[in-house]
């Protein structure tokens, strides 16, 4: 099982967001996608997730173009997400939340459930059982009963990923998801990832904390300015200049910045004084 991108393209008018983007992911490994803001990460997912059309190029996985797909197809193809900002069925159960996801692979069997009840409620407990196990892993069990909406902003985060997995996909997409999380949460978080690595999945990462993705990640894919600038491990990540450059600019960038800085300084200052 593999996830391609070849020459993968997206415009928005005169507007390219990723250019001639080709790299492949293979399972058992946990990629980061970095990168500056704008620099493209979150439409790579997007357009994976079939959220955005893809201007040209392909997206395969184990060789199944999957450009062109509706997004249900998408998902019922092994591919599951998360976002940036929440999305979750607020008024639902934490438990619903998982249970839901359930049913796209069980919908042929509606009416064996509806005719059988015994067969119908020794689903419903299987299906309950699944989301519980999830649940538990994320230490929300607690929660289960609880509606979605109510649960901390940690929380709902951690809920998020585990309404992702009650899908079982080979394919996990987490688009920043330590936004908004205090270091405690960012550090479970971190650990709670780690032990999704399965030799059966792939795990691509959106992520700014540069501390969780060099913990966490195998691999990591640089982009900049909508291009593949660089990928390799979290060590040859660190030490190549070019992705330096990306993120800090030249040593010129670096003191002209510290100059406006402290110009901004000496402005702030006189404005204080000036009120004193």
């Amino acid at each position: 099982m593999t996830l391609v991108f070849n020459n993968l393209r997206k415009q928005y008018g005169a507007n390219v967001a990723i250019n001639d983007v080709s790299t492949d992911f293979a399972p058992g490994l946990i990629y980061g996608v970095i990168g500056p803001n704008g620099a493209g990460k979150s439409t790579l997912i997007n357009m994976t997730a079939g959220s955005y059309t893809v201007s040209a190029g392909s997206i395969s996985l184990d060789g199944r173009r999957l450009d062109g797909m509706k997004k249900h197809q998408i998902a019922n193809s092994g591919i599951a997400r998360t976002y940036q900002n929440i999305r979750l069925f607020d008024q639902m159960t934490v438990l619903e939340n998982l249970e839901v996801c359930a049913y796209p692979a069980e919908v042929r069997n509606v009416w064996r459930e509806v005719l059988w009840p015994p067969y119908g409620r020794a689903r419903a407990a299987a299906r309950r059982e699944s989301a519980m196990e999830i649940l538990r892993f994320f230490g929300l069990e607690g929660h289960a009963d609880a509606e979605a909406g109510s649960l901390p902003y940690g929380r709902q985060r951690m809920l998020e990923i585990a309404r992702a997995l009650a899908m079982n996909p080979r394919v996990l997409l987490l688009d920043e998801p330590a936004a908004g999380l205090n270091h405690h949460e960012t550090a479970e978080l971190t650990a709670k990832l780690a032990e999704l690595r399965s030799p059966e999945r792939i795990m691509l990462v959106v992520e700014h904390d540069m501390d969780l993705v060099m913990t966490l990640c195998d691999r990591i894919v640089v982009m900049h300015h909508g291009k593949l600038l660089f990928q390799g491990t979290p060590a040859e990540v660190q030490a190549s200049s070019d992705v330096q450059l990306a993120y800090l600019g030249t040593d010129n960038d670096i003191d002209d910045i510290r100059a406006a800085a402290q110009d901004r300084r000496a402005q702030l200052g006189i404005r204080a004084r000036r009120r004193s």
